[in-house]
């Protein structure tokens, strides 16, 4: 079954209050709790099943809301396994897309930001990089004076860190509402029509029970020696 007629699986991945929660919110009439702080409102990874009208036809996907990763090596081994079992869940049907989310109030991507980046990368692998997407968030939450700023921050970020192979596609979720929210899915439509079969996402490859066995967990490891320090926020 191709892309375009089955549903599509995608993870949302990002630090804890980078707006993961909110997104699905944003699509779905379940409950969904929500948190602006760092302390994790997911403690485990859920899957919503969200149809929006995309060009005149309904889509279904299935959004993998994921534990936001924190500075704790052994918990972010924990969220990772989480991650890994949840997405193994969906073979063979596989996942289609990942999401990173990034608070556009960080006045830079640094310490926390840039360690959890590259675990997703790690959980991706370069040859899912053309099924990944980055989306800026908290717009809304930006005092007036602040956004010329940050639009700096956005086009930096898009230009540097968030630059992969393939050239992923960089969002701005400026409003906390399902219009912002189905562009993003708008544009993973798009792509099933083009590449109607992702690859497999890296760290299914490699998962064989040890989440520290797999380079994301390595990367985890890896990073948390370096202590990574939270970035100011700008609101």
């Amino acid at each position: 079954m191709s892309a375009q007629q089955r549903e599509l699986v995608i993870l949302l991945i990002g630090p804890s209050g980078s707006g993961k929660s909110s997104f699905v919110k944003s699509l779905t009439t379940e409950a969904v709790r929500t948190t602006n702080s760092e302390k994790p409102c997911t403690i485990d990874c859920k899957a919503y099943k969200v149809e929006p009208t995309i060009n005149g036809h309904r889509k279904t996907f299935i959004l993998i809301d994921t534990p936001g990763f924190v500075d704790s090596p052994g918990e972010n081994l924990k969220i990772l396994k989480k991650i890994a079992e949840a997405a193994a869940g969906f073979a063979p049907s596989k996942v289609f897309g990942a999401i990173y989310f990034h608070n556009i109030g960080e006045v830079r991507m640094k310490g926390t930001s840039i360690y959890v980046l590259e675990i997703f990368k790690a959980i991706c692998g370069d040859r899912f990089y053309p099924h990944v997407a980055f989306v800026t968030t908290m717009w809304d939450n930006i005092k007036e004076q602040y956004y010329g700023r940050l639009q700096i921050t956005h086009d930096e970020l898009e230009a540097g860190p968030m630059k992969l192979r393939d050239a992923p596609k960089v969002f701005k979720r400026l409003r906390d509402d399902g219009e912002c929210s189905e562009a993003v899915l708008e544009h993973f439509a798009r792509l099933a029509k083009k590449r109607p079969t992702p690859p497999q996402l890296h760290l299914l490859k490699e998962f064989r029970g040890s989440a520290g066995e797999t380079a994301a967990g390595r990367q985890i490891l890896k990073e948390s020696r370096s202590g990574p320090s939270i970035c100011c926020a700008v609101m």
